[in-house]
């Protein structure tokens, strides 16, 4: 399998499944440790924030040998990186599950690979599949396997939950009362707030998307950048300007409206059973699992990368079966299976398409003077090749245009 930057890809697919590991895990240790959990989630994802960060710094100037301070115009970079990424991905998340409910929240996850890979061709930061070819439909197959075998997995957890979990109607303020008026009110009411929930969790995966295709576009496919080389570094200043963003939104919450996500009459307590999992998202699920998500970025393409994100519900689901008891029904074994399936489909079809684009630049300097080639393979030219400027999207034209080269000398 092809090396990128001198890492072999093999070594950045088991990276991305540690970071869906580490994420899968995380509800988890929350269920296991915090099941009835009284911390504000925004004040929790402050704290998790506030505390990342130099964790982050610290792992930088280990790993990179340097303290990287971005310059004053690399600034709005950040910003955004940091807004969507680490704010917007987790204040709309929050606000999904208040809103809408934990249960259509893990449902939604599995869509950051779907909207990754079609913003991606919007914005030209990737090339369609090519769909004449085999590897082109892999790539498609893959993901829409890897997504609904992850759906299928969550709607079987729902459905177990729910048929063996007393009802909880009987404790609605709705079914007290034997008003149609009542009824009514309640039930719109209900379904204004699940709409408004589900357009938060648009969000919140969108903001995921977003992240990952800034970061690749204005970073990684810059390698005349600084940045470019320094993934913790990036990561660690994302990290700073999320917690900024998160710092004002649960400020303005906590005065507000302190009744989202708050259960004690001090919003900013901290329970002592949330130091596990507080621990537990500081260190792996932000710390590790986004550096991850950078470095493997770094290496491959956005919907490569997203494309793993399925793979956290099988994770999720195992994990619980050892740790919590619960029960593994069939649906769990076909849509396990069908994840597995996408995701070798998926690194398939990127198999193909690197090899195909390695016989591209083989032709590409074919013939060619020392200095020529010196050209061709400089950053510029490379970024032009592997953009919308190649013409080589097949073996076949790259043997094609290789031999008339050699006729013309």
């Amino acid at each position: 399998m092809r090396m990128a930057h001198g890492v072999p890809n093999v070594v950045v697919f088991l990276a991305l499944i540690v970071v869906q590991i580490g994420f899968g895990g995380y509800g988890v240790i929350v269920k296991k440790f915090a099941a009835n959990n009284k911390a504000n989630p925004l004040v929790f994802c402050l704290i998790r924030d506030g505390i990342c960060w130099p964790v982050l710094l610290l792992c930088a100037v280990v790993a990179e040998r340097k303290l990287h301070i971005p310059r004053l115009k690399e600034v709005p970079l950040f910003f955004v990186l940091g807004l969507f990424g680490m704010f917007g991905n987790q204040f709309f998340y929050i606000m999904g599950v208040y809103y809408a409910g934990a249960d259509i929240s893990s449902i939604f996850q599995p869509a950051i690979p779907v909207w990754t890979s079609l913003l991606a061709i919007i914005t030209r930061i990737e090339k369609p599949p090519t769909l004449r070819k085999c590897y082109g439909w892999a790539k498609v197959i893959g993901i829409v396997l890897a997504v609904g075998g992850a759906i299928t997995m969550l709607r079987s957890k729902l459905t177990s939950t729910d048929t063996g979990s007393p009802s909880s109607k009987s404790n609605s303020p709705s079914s007290n009362s034997n008003s149609p008026y009542s009824k009514s009110n309640s039930s719109h009411q209900t379904s204004f707030r699940t709409i408004l929930g589900i357009l938060f969790l648009f969000a919140n995966t969108v903001c995921m998307a977003i992240f990952i295709l800034v970061q690749k576009r204005f970073i990684f496919d810059r390698p005349t950048l600084r940045w470019s080389r320094f993934p913790v570094s990036v990561t660690a200043w994302c990290y700073f300007f999320g917690a900024v963003c998160m710092a004002v939104a649960s400020f303005y919450y906590v005065v507000k409206c302190p009744h989202v996500g708050a259960c004690e009459s001090d919003p900013w307590h901290i329970p002592a059973q949330e130091a596990i999992p507080l621990v537990y998202a500081i260190f792996i699920a932000s710390a590790l699992c986004y550096m991850l998500i950078t470095w493997g970025n770094m290496h491959l393409s956005p919907s490569l990368v997203t494309a793993f994100w399925p793979f956290q519900v099988p994770v999720a689901v195992v994990m619980s079966y050892f740790t919590l008891g619960e029960r593994l029904v069939y649906l769990d074994y076909v849509g396990g299976a069908l994840i597995i399936i996408g995701l070798m489909l998926v690194v398939y079809s990127n198999w193909y398409s690197d090899k195909s684009l390695k016989e591209s630049k083989d032709a590409l300097v074919f013939g060619r003077t020392e200095e020529e080639r010196q050209s061709l393979l400089s950053p510029r030219s490379q970024h032009n090749i592997n953009g919308d400027n190649d013409v080589f999207d097949s073996p076949k034209k790259a043997k094609s245009f290789a031999s008339g080269h050699v006729q013309q000398h």
